[in-house]
């Protein structure tokens, strides 16, 4: 995302130049058209002063050629001249010379305005010289900057195309990660039906252990309080016997003690042969009940030792049961703490998952929205450079246009030079005609002397002509009057004739038809 701001700053900045550039491009456009209007108001100038030169040529020209055609036919009609003429044909020579000197200083006058618009053309040339100049570099420089434009726009272009690539790489990993998302959710959703079938078999065992540790414990406990009981029952009837056995053997010896002194033990000694059986008796007796509590002691000793190892028993089963009941407690414990960290791990997946959704989708959006820009933007570059390009090829054009005009203003100077030459000779046949001008003034008075006499009596014949068509208009008024009586009579002579079945004069008929004739030729 940094790449691509960094790309799209870049892309704003070239923006930037290119804007920079166009407005450039713009002012020196506008400067050039200022300069080409100029230019132009000048051309206009010197094309007036070209066709004002060139109008007082042709003028001198069609000049020169009237008088040269009054020279011509003016020799023409000198053998036919009367002295009277000659005369002012004289004087007329006289008048010439003066016209020459004053159509001299006329000539001097023109070719110092003619130097003066030499001056002034080689001054324009030079100054259109420099500004083509000018403008070649500036095309130059204009054609550089947009090649490098252009550059810029190839190298937008394929960073563009990298872009496009990237994103399309980075949609494919994105498939790709949401493939592994599904992949992971349908791993976590076995995992997490593995989870619960274990968690419902741990429930299960802890409740059958629950159960059997409780009926263990019930049997045992019920056991060994059994024997505890049986034990201490025994026991108490063991320390009764012991404590009756105890107290009869007491009993025994102390009569039989304090009935014996230390006196009398020679008496017992002689006496004992007498109660010797008795004696022997309780002696045996005794033996017998020592051994009694020999064997007592012995079978409470045993009974003791018994109990000490069914407690030593109880013991080792009940360290055996916790060390079982903890080792299952370790198992549940490890369980519970893996189900944990596996539903930790999970979680934390899942958040992962989330963030790494959400951060993609978000990258999504800014990649989508930056590209949208990065469109836009060279959607507005492309406008703009074929705006730019547009303006370009118009001022191309009107460059051409331009370089046509100067061509054409080239041509005109060399017309103009062409036409300077031809002013030279002009003036010299002006020089030459200038005398024959004034001869053709003077004929021209002579004729215009002529004319008017012509005049008179064309105005003359015009009377004459007119009194003339008066007269055949009435001559016609009364062919007319005759042509409707003779018609006239010709009906009624056709008439006549019909009603008096063709017996008509034929010298009547030959009267009409003669005078008919002579009416044809009166019309002619």
């Amino acid at each position: 995302v940094e790449r691509y701001r960094a790309e799209i700053k870049k892309l704003q900045e070239s923006e930037a130049e290119i804007k920079a550039l166009s407005f450039n491009y713009a002012a020196l456009l506008k400067e050039k058209e200022e300069q080409i209007l100029r230019l132009n108001q000048e051309n206009g100038s010197l094309k007036q002063n070209l066709n004002a030169t060139n109008a007082a040529l042709s003028a001198a020209r069609s000049e020169s050629s009237k008088v040269s055609s009054n020279g011509i036919n003016a020799p023409k009609g000198n053998g036919d001249q009367s002295p009277h003429q000659l005369r002012k044909s004289a004087s007329l020579v006289k008048n010439r010379h003066g016209g020459n000197q004053m159509s001299n200083g006329l000539t001097s006058k023109h070719d110092g305005r003619e130097k003066e618009l030499a001056d002034l053309l080689e001054e324009k040339n030079r100054s259109l010289e420099a500004v083509q100049a000018s403008h070649e570099q500036q095309i130059k420089q204009f054609k550089m900057e947009l090649e490098k434009e252009r550059d810029k726009l190839v190298n937008v272009q394929m960073r563009l195309q990298e872009e496009h690539k990237q994103n399309e790489s980075f949609q494919e990993e994105l498939k790709l990660l949401k493939s592994e998302k599904d992949k992971t959710f349908t791993e976590l959703s076995k995992l997490r039906s593995e989870l619960n079938g274990k968690m419902v078999e741990i429930r299960r065992l802890q409740m059958e252990l629950n159960r059997q540790e409780d009926e263990s414990t019930d049997d045992t406990q019920d056991n060994l309080k059994r024997a505890i009981a049986t034990l201490e029952k025994e026991n108490t009837h063991l320390k009764m016997e012991k404590n009756e056995l105890e107290a009869a053997l007491e009993s025994s010896r102390k009569p039989l003690t304090g009935k014996i002194d230390p006196n009398a033990s020679e008496t017992l000694k002689l006496d004992s042969s007498g109660s010797s059986p008795r004696m022997q008796e309780m002696e045996l007796s005794l033996q017998q009940m020592e051994k009694d509590l020999k064997e007592t002691c012995r079978e409470r000793d045993k009974a003791l030792q018994e109990l000490s190892r069914l407690k030593q028993h109880l013991l080792e089963k009940e360290s055996e049961e916790s060390e079982k009941m903890d080792e299952d407690s370790k198992i549940i414990e490890e369980l519970r703490e893996s189900n944990e960290y596996q539903r930790a791990q999970i979680s934390r997946l899942e958040k992962a998952l989330k963030l790494a959704m959400a951060g993609q989708e978000e990258a999504k959006m800014t990649n989508n929205n930056e590209l949208q820009k990065s469109k836009e933007i060279i959607d507005d570059l492309n406008k703009k450079l074929a705006n730019c390009m547009r303006t370009i090829d118009a001022k191309n054009v009107e460059l051409l246009n331009l370089q046509t005009a100067l061509g054409q203003y080239y041509a005109e100077i060399e017309a103009k030079e062409h036409l300077e030459r031809d002013l030279a000779l002009a003036r010299e046949e002006s020089s030459r005609l200038s005398g024959l001008l004034k001869d053709a003034d003077q004929q021209v008075e002579l004729s215009k002397r002529e004319k008017e006499e012509i005049l008179a009596k064309l105005l003359q014949t015009e009377r004459m002509l007119a009194e003339g068509k008066a007269r055949v208009n009435k001559l016609e008024e009364d062919n007319s009057k005759l042509r409707r009586a003779l018609e006239h009579s010709m009906t009624r002579l056709n008439r006549m004739s019909m009603d008096s079945d063709y017996l008509v004069d034929r010298l009547a008929c030959l009267d009409f038809e003669s005078y008919s004739y002579y009416e044809e030729l009166s019309t002619f």
